[in-house]
């Protein structure tokens, strides 16, 4: 079962969507029938994957206005991997909003922790207790939203993060220890007549996740111990912190998993269409392997100034923003009204 609130929205527009009224119920023709159901089908699919769209546009405005406003952070990745964020929350992860320690929920781990901002965005639009003031606190002291994620502590409850990330790797050996855990989970408590645990294990990773020790280690681990539930999702942008990635590797990074025993997947990661199916197959397949899914992505998709660029320093970054944002400020106050998803849209 979905509980995303994502889904519900996409669940209302397809009920309203022209195609239902084609459907012929009383007709004795199938022929009829089934031309119109396929009608039905395909306004329905369009006007889903338009819901995903709009949401990774607005998850897009939310991390802009968010490190804008504290005029610190890392854009690229919540805007780069926008598409890929749509599909797990909006589509592929099953969780609930309302209890997010709930025991069967997928796990989603961040550990390109850095872009903090993507896991907050889509917290606050999935419906977790992540309210909105609380991202316009971004990486201010004691708000739920700091810099890199952090498990509950004193300091901060988020909801909807499973662990401290930050550590370049250190969330996708996170991610493998969540996938054995559930591993043994099933084998202890699951029943021929009772299925308790068959929970989906998410990490999202970057460039530098994979050059660290830490995630190969964890990564033939995995293989071995065939944990056909963990999906490591990588935002391949090409981009490091210190450079654009072909100056610091050459490897090729698909025949690496492929030799520790993974399934391999190399796809657009802005193709919602294609995301979706992709992360749909790697859940249904239970062969033994785990999954990795390359997502080609463009970093800081959306904002034309940071494509090709590596983000050596965050304030020319927010200054860019602060510039973009404030002719957005102007053209609301001009308008009268102003939808955000548009500008986005023009913008990608």
């Amino acid at each position: 079962m979905k509980f995303s609130n994502i889904a519900v929205v996409a669940a209302a527009m397809m009920a309203g969507v022209n195609g239902f009224a084609g459907v012929q119920v009383s007709s004795t023709r199938f022929a009829s029938r089934s031309l119109n159901t396929l009608k039905m089908s395909a306004a329905v699919e369009t006007d889903r994957m338009a819901a995903l769209a709009t949401a990774a546009n607005e998850a897009r405005g939310l991390a802009m206005d968010s490190i804008a406003a504290a005029k610190s952070g890392h854009m690229g990745l919540p805007l780069g991997a926008a598409e890929v964020g749509s599909v797990l929350y909006g589509s592929q992860m099953t969780y609930n909003p309302n209890d997010p320690q709930w025991i069967n929920r997928d796990r989603f781990i961040l550990s390109a922790g850095h872009g903090s901002m993507f896991i907050y965005s889509w917290l606050n639009l999935a419906g977790f207790d992540l309210p909105m003031k609380e991202l316009e606190n971004f990486r201010q002291h004691n708000s739920m939203t700091p810099g890199h994620p952090e498990f509950p502590n004193s300091e901060h409850n988020t909801p909807g993060v499973e662990c401290t990330t930050g550590p370049l790797g250190a969330g996708v050996s996170n991610a493998v220890g969540f996938a054995a855990s559930e591993k043994m989970a099933e084998a202890v408590y699951n029943t021929a007549d009772h299925k308790i645990f068959d929970h989906h294990i998410f990490a999202l990773a970057g460039d530098g996740c994979f050059q660290e020790g830490v995630s190969s280690e964890t990564a033939a681990f995995a293989a071995h111990e065939k944990l056909d539930n963990l999906i490591i999702l990588y935002d391949a942008n090409e981009v490091t912190l210190d450079k654009m990635a072909e100056y610091t590797q050459s490897e090729n990074i698909i025949q690496r998993y492929d030799a520790y025993g993974f399934e391999t997947f190399d796809i657009d990661g802005h193709d919602l269409d294609v995301v979706e199916k992709t992360i749909a197959a790697a859940k249904a397949s239970k062969n033994g392997k785990p999954k990795f899914i390359k997502c080609n992505t463009i970093i800081g998709k959306g904002m034309e100034e940071l494509r090709e660029r590596t983000l050596l320093t965050e304030r020319p970054v927010c200054r860019t923003l602060t510039r973009r944002r404030s002719v957005l400020v102007f053209q609301r106050e001009r308008n009268g009204t102003f939808l955000k998803e548009h500008a986005l849209s023009s913008m990608v």
